[in-house]
């Protein structure tokens, strides 16, 4: 068959969407899955082949043998078998011994799902004991009668689909934890952060403060409105004014985004499905284990055993690491670590650091472009005043005056601060923040809105 170059989930994609919702095995119960094989296989495959001559050696074949399986599972069970290019007793063998060389683990998940039910194993048994003939039952019927008979069957396949996935489990999930822990950490040990959201917190209790009264922290969702918010003439939003006051007034913190990492990565994560993923692997490990102490001592389990219990100790020590520092940092930010996964909480950060580059990108570009117009009107300006009064260019020079007078008023006006008081420009109101000494929360305070002090300890690892 071609291939079909889809993008594929991964396990711990699948939860929470449509894909776990749905029985792509049923569907396939209803197909004709031969005559769609004939149709879509590719010509390296060999010569198309007539779908009635096709139908009617089936029919034949049908007819001299007995199918004791469901018409169209003993078609999917007989494709699955191709694939393997292996004889039942080559398959049985190495599911036996836990053999993953002879049969690849994407195989052995395919076979996984036909897995001899309950009353097809009766049906099995009752053709023996009335002692038939077995070459007279298809080949698929063979193989599925010495599939049932193999001892501790599901737990034998459950094991080698652990063990064949186990290395490309611990290599998905150890670099989504260690996003989950780099990310907690950094965001609650920045000072420069720390910093802008105090500037923000003063701001916003500022323009409240008429109105609402001073608050003592915020939602941090409520980042995302700092591009709403918008200055009086629309030309800028108060995150462009923000990264105005940090260039001119704390300039030590303007590239506060460099102490936060992995953050982009750690947006991405469903912890959730993670832990649950590394619990599942745990589960594996047990059944394993187990296996191994009734199996003889089976040489391939013990290397297997040995060789990755301590690389999934180390994974469930990430885990317990990534949850206590994910916990700590959101509870940090006044959030709720049961309602505030981290699709929900890094993905501010990220929208905040982008928007906030975005602000300072424009604003030193808006400063560049009035600067060169500045420049240029002032160069026209003196070539003008040394001009003869009497030339056709000096008509245009009460004109250029006039453009100069006006930018030089722009100016002044937007290089005042958006938000201002009715008694002075906001790094007064700043200034007084600072001075005004702290108080208890509920303690009344002279001035128009107060702040209280936040303890905290830093989580190291």
């Amino acid at each position: 068959m071609p291939v079909f170059n889809w993008v594929a989930l991964k396990p711990n994609q699948i939860n929470g969407t449509v894909f776990n919702e749905i029985d792509d095995e049923r569907i396939l119960e209803d197909l004709n899955v031969d005559e769609f094989e004939e149709i879509f296989k590719t010509k390296a495959q060999g010569p198309a082949i007539d779908l009635s001559s096709s139908k009617q050696k089936i029919t034949q074949k049908g007819s001299n043998k007995v199918t004791l399986l469901e018409a169209n599972r003993a078609k999917n069970l007989a494709i699955t078998l191709r694939k393997a290019g292996k004889t039942a007793d080559e398959i049985c063998k190495a599911i036996h011994v836990f053999d993953l060389k002879t049969l690849p683990v994407d195989f052995v998940e395919c076979l996984m799902r036909f897995l001899p039910t309950e009353n097809e194993v009766k049906v099995f048994r009752l053709y023996e004991r009335e002692r038939k003939p077995l070459e007279n039952l298809s080949d698929e019927d063979r193989f599925m009668m010495q599939f049932s008979k193999i001892e501790r069957l599901m737990q034998k396949m459950t094991i080698m689909a652990f063990i064949g996935n186990f290395a490309e489990s611990i290599q998905m999930l150890t670099p989504q934890l260690h996003s989950i822990i780099a990310a907690s950490v950094s965001i609650k040990s920045s000072q420069k952060l720390k910093k802008i959201l105090e500037i923000i917190l003063a701001l916003g209790n500022y323009m409240n403060s008429s109105k609402r009264g001073a608050v003592y922290g915020f939602k941090l969702q409520s980042l995302d409105l700092l591009l709403d918010t918008k200055s009086t003439d629309r030309k800028q939003t108060l995150l462009h004014y923000i990264s105005n006051v940090v260039k001119e007034k704390y300039h030590q913190v303007s590239l506060f985004y460099n102490e936060l990492h992995y953050v982009e990565k750690a947006a991405a994560v469903s912890l959730e499905n993670v832990l649950l993923d590394v619990k599942e692997l745990q589960r594996g490990m047990d059944l394993t284990k187990r296996e191994y102490t009734m199996h003889d001592h089976n040489t391939l389990l013990k290397e297997f055993i040995l060789n990755n219990e301590g690389k999934l100790k180390q994974l469930q020590d990430d885990a317990k690491i990534a949850q206590d520092a994910f916990d700590d940092v959101v509870k940090y930010f006044g959030e709720n670590p049961k309602t505030t996964p981290p699709s929900v909480f890094f993905p501010v950060f990220v929208r905040f650091v982008k928007a906030y580059k975005q602000a300072e990108e424009e604003n030193e570009l808006r400063r560049k472009q009035e600067q060169a117009l500045m420049e240029k009107l002032l160069e026209q300006e003196a070539l003008m005043e040394q001009q003869d009064p009497k030339s056709p260019s000096h008509k245009s020079k009460r004109q250029q005056q006039e453009l100069i007078a006006e930018l030089r008023r722009r100016q002044v006006k937007d290089n005042r601060h958006v938000y201002e008081g009715k008694d002075g420009a906001i790094e007064d109101i700043i200034t007084v923040l600072k001075t005004v000494p702290f108080t208890a929360r509920t303690a009344k305070r002279g001035s128009r809105f107060f702040c209280e002090p936040v303890l905290t300890e830093e989580y190291h690892y």
